[in-house]
Order: structure tokens, then C-alpha cells, then sequence
């Protein structure tokens, strides 16, 4: 008996399968590539943490007693959390 072949369908389940594999792999290529030609990161002066935290406190205070609004709030809340150091 003779080995049965395979239908078109499959073949072209099989193509498609190599396709977008082949995709994947062009497209992580590409973003290794991106990320080594990205400018190194220059690492921040160190603060102190505690102050930042005091400074949360503050904002939210601010934003209750409504002293700021909450776009201020909501910026200003940003740039702290990217200074704020977590471990």
C-alpha cells in the first residue's frame, strides 16, 4: 500500500504555519535591533526616598484640599512614581 499524501489544504496549513513563524522571528529581530541601537540609559542622581513619599502625601493632600487640579495632580503624580525607586 502506498503512503497516503498530503491534501492541498494541509500543505497550505503547513505553509502558513512556516509563514508566520518566519514573521515572528523577522519581528523580534527587528526589536533586539531597535533596542541595541537605543541610547544607553544614564542611571539617575540617587534621592531620597522618604522625601519622595513625603511629597506623595503632600500631593494627595493638595489634590483633597483642592489647591491643585487633577491634571496637575495626575502629572506630577507621573513624574514622582518615575523618580520613586522600587526593590
Amino acid at each position: 500500500m502506498a503512503p497516503s499524501r498530503s491534501t492541498v489544504g494541509k500543505l497550505q496549513r503547513d505553509q502558513a504555519k512556516r509563514a508566520k513563524a518566519k514573521a515572528k522571528q523577522e519581528d523580534r529581530q527587528a526589536r533586539r535591533t531597535e533596542r541595541d541601537d537605543a541610547e544607553p540609559v544614564e542611571p539617575r542622581p540617587e534621592e531620597d526616598q522618604g522625601k519622595l513619599l513625603e511629597e506623595f502625601a503632600r500631593l494627595h493632600e493638595d489634590l483633597e484640599e483642592g489647591r491643585i487640579s487633577l491634571d496637575d495632580f495626575e502629572v506630577r503624580q507621573a513624574d514622582l512614581r518615575e523618580r520613586l525607586q522600587v526593590d
